[in-house]
């Protein structure tokens, strides 16, 4: 592929690798994407949420009378709203919105790993070790190389807004029945529905230490090893999310582990210390985005949603790939 042959041009030239293994995803990071920019969205309401802490006191005790806040949140369900936080469909409950933008402004400023300067210094790093005559041609490599990045985060964007409105036609569907009296809602079997549109991803349930019935004592995981996917190390209490519902309980500086993060779930990854996921890559839709906030992250853990509980404290190695439990 022309990225990969750019990539490998890119060694061969320069004879060895950079002394980060990350620059070249870095170069690749520096483009604007559907995920990023709704972040940015959701973070300009917890800055005005910020400097003002009576709003915040309104907020707690369910008051929304700020005019300011309530239009940025109609622009943000004019762009975003077919997109799902957790259970709530911000489209039917502008209240949905209002949750993790709380949780954005519990927090100082996330900042964005790179700024203007380092990804021109890095662009302009790159090239140099091409021949002049070569250089045009790595730079149209770089620039497809960002087209495909760009492309391979939002298509899951748009799946999701495919999905969200799936299945809200499945709750209108069910209410259509139960109103009609043909069938309760609760006896209608959509489980094959649901298991496409989630690609037949298996979800885990919690794990249960496993227990020797000679001595007593219990084992739990303690060192787990998968792939590094974002530069850093960070401690934090372990969040496990499950399922869609698990996120409402999600709180600013936790280690969010799943099954891999979803466009719906993009929202907490600002606010969170670091990233363990059980499945994905470098460039899966998690990977691009903890890399834009700087966030440490590991993947690649068959069990993580398993050896690891909600309320655990652990240690997330981003560059070696290393989860300690406890």
């Amino acid at each position: 592929m022309p990225m990969e042959s750019g990539y490998l041009e890119f060694f061969i030239m320069t004879r060895s690798p950079p002394a980060d293994p990350y620059e070249f995803m870095q170069l690749l990071g520096a483009t604007e994407m559907e995920s990023t920019e709704r972040n940015q969205m959701l973070e300009k309401m917890a800055s005005h949420i910020r400097e003002n802490s009576r709003l915040a006191d309104k907020l707690k005790n369910h008051i929304y009378d700020d005019e300011r806040l309530n239009k940025e949140v109609h622009q943000f369900i004019e762009k975003y709203g077919d997109i799902s936080f957790g259970t709530s469909y911000c489209l039917n409950d502008p209240r949905a919105v209002i949750s993790p933008v709380m949780e954005f402004a519990s927090r100082p400023t996330p900042k964005k790993s790179l700024k203007t300067g380092t990804i021109e210094t890095l662009k302009n790093n790159y090239l140099s070790h091409f021949h002049e005559e070569k250089r045009a041609y790595a730079a149209e490599i770089l620039d497809l190389a960002r087209a495909s990045y760009q492309m391979r985060d939002n298509d899951n964007v748009y799946l999701s807004r495919i999905k969200t409105h799936v299945l809200l036609a499945i709750d209108e569907f069910k209410r259509h029945l139960e109103k009609s009296g043909k069938q309760k809602s609760e006896n209608i079997d959509i489980q094959n529905i649901i298991e496409d549109l989630h690609e037949n991803e298996s979800v885990q349930q919690p794990y249960s230490e496993r227990a020797f019935d000679q001595t007593g004592f219990k084992m739990k995981a303690r060192q787990i090893v998968g792939q590094p996917a974002g530069p850093g190390i960070a401690e934090g209490t372990a969040r496990v999310i499950l399922e869609p519902s698990d996120l409402s309980k999600f709180k600013a500086s936790e280690v969010l582990v799943c099954d891999t993060i979803d466009p719906s779930m993009t929202f907490v990854v600002p606010f969170s210390v670091g990233i363990v996921e059980r499945r994905g890559g470098m460039l899966i839709h998690g990977a691009i985005i903890a890399r834009e906030y700087g966030i440490p992250r590991v993947t690649g853990i068959p069990d993580a949603t398993a050896l690891i509980q909600s309320g655990d404290e652990v240690m997330v190695d981003g560059y070696l790939g290393i989860v300690i439990v406890g």
